[in-house]
């Protein structure tokens, strides 16, 4: 009984998964945030590494920027555009020459950091089942088109792989 009950709730759990959203700000555009503490770092620590994680883990994107505020040793801004696959989504609609830009923000303070992951601009040309192409290039959040559910999961699952993985780079000491 204890068995099949644990199955079910971790069915549950999984199927909520599949319907996950981009969270949204308050403008309706979307937007990741949070906050997060590491277990040692000294000063200016968390900058460093979060400035390497971005130079190493965005090392294949189309374009990439690396701000790091050397005066107060506190805040990191990563600007990214990734060239995304050729992508179907359903039997209708294929999505080429695809691209996503967005905004990555780190405010650290000593062993405390948050982020912000925002100004997410997709462009794509899409083509459907007749072969009628659209191109896009705005904002993810104002994209409307036929794929835009199956879109935005596909960008949300990415998120958490990158946030996923710069949380373990802010732990991760550098070597020097």
């Amino acid at each position: 009984m204890r068995l099949q009950i644990t199955l079910f709730t971790l069915l549950l759990l999984m199927g909520q998964s599949l319907f996950a959203q981009m969270p949204k700000n308050d403008d309706k555009e979307f937007e990741y945030t949070g906050e997060a503490d590491v277990r040692r770092a000294g000063a200016g620590d968390l900058v460093k590494r979060l400035g390497k994680w971005g130079t190493e883990y965005f090392a294949d994107a189309m374009a990439l920027h690396v701000a790091i505020d050397d005066s107060t040793e506190r805040f990191v801004e990563i600007d990214v555009t990734e060239q995304l696959v050729e992508m179907h989504f359903g039997v209708n609609r294929t999505h080429k020459d695809r691209s996503i830009r967005y905004h990555l923000k780190f405010d650290t303070e000593r062993k405390s950091y948050a982020y912000w992951i925002n100004d997410f601009h997709y462009k794509a040309l899409e083509i459907d089942h007749k072969n009628r192409e659209e191109n896009h290039d705005d904002l993810l959040s104002e994209i409307k088109s036929a794929a835009t559910k199956s879109l935005e999961e596909e960008m949300h699952a990415r998120m958490l792989g990158v946030i996923e993985s710069f949380k373990e780079a802010a732990e991760a000491e550098i070597e020097e």
